[in-house]
């Protein structure tokens, strides 16, 4: 079965058979796609997984390009590729929202948390996991990168089984690792979070209860952030973005 990554690569590719890439930013924190139709999609870019040297690749993507060959970029296992095409598609999928399907609940509502819960963290949320500090009976915070607090990512076969609520960062859609995320959980109090995360229901398993990106507002200022190694708090701080959460 292909993951769920690909199957994201797939229905935009679809979905964006008449459209083109425009342009694209590669940031310090993230990348940014414009596509023909004036959409922007953003993407975690994971910057300690970058090659050393001062050029990364031969030649560059040259841009005006179809969406649907500019998404085969994902294919190619590389932090930028992969981000740039999960931009891609963001741009078009996370602007298709209707409104009335997005809820305003908070995510800590959606999963219903209780002082008894054994929260787990896949990628630390410091605003979210700063909140629920001594508020529930634990957190396990997973990282690739060691750190005071963290549980390494090679423990969450066994370690993620213990979490009743699961929050699971979308930058885990570029290195694949999603799919063994969420084979590993042990409940269906599971959330996919932050400003990466496709916006397609029907790519999540059942498991998966609700999914919180981004959607661009203001495409020409997030491109502009995206060029002066902006991250996500400069998209939503300058209104560039807003926060947008759908119930599974």
């Amino acid at each position: 079965m292909n993951s769920v990554f690909d199957r994201v690569l797939e229905i935009a590719a679809n979905k964006g058979k008449n459209l083109s890439v425009l342009d694209y930013v590669v940031g310090t924190g993230m990348t940014a796609v414009k596509l023909s139709s004036g959409n922007v999609g953003v993407a975690h870019l994971l910057r300690d997984e970058l090659p050393s040297g001062c050029t990364l690749f031969d030649e560059l993507f040259e841009t005006p390009c179809t969406l649907p060959e500019f998404l085969k970029l994902g294919y190619i296992h590389h932090p930028i590729t992969v981000s740039l095409a999960l931009a891609a598609a963001n741009a078009l999928v996370n602007a298709e929202l209707e409104e009335k399907s997005v809820s305003q609940s908070d995510i800590f509502e959606i999963l219903n948390i209780q002082e008894n819960d054994i929260v787990g963290f896949i990628g630390d949320f410091k605003p979210l996991t700063s909140k629920l500090k001594d508020k529930v009976k634990g957190l396990l915070i997973f990282e690739r990168h060691s750190g005071e607090g963290y549980l390494p990512d090679w423990a969450i076969p066994w370690k993620l089984k213990e979490c009743t609520a699961v929050i699971v960062t979308g930058t885990t859609m570029m290195n694949r690792t999603i799919d063994s995320i969420l084979n590993s959980v042990n409940t269906d109090r599971v959330v996919v979070f932050g400003p990466s995360t496709p916006l397609v229901p029907e790519v999540y398993p059942d498991v998966v209860k609700a999914i919180g990106g981004a959607r661009i507002v203001n495409p020409e200022l997030a491109m502009k952030v995206a060029s002066r190694a902006g991250g996500t708090k400069n998209l939503y701080r300058l209104k560039a973005a807003k926060k947008v959460t759908l119930i599974l």
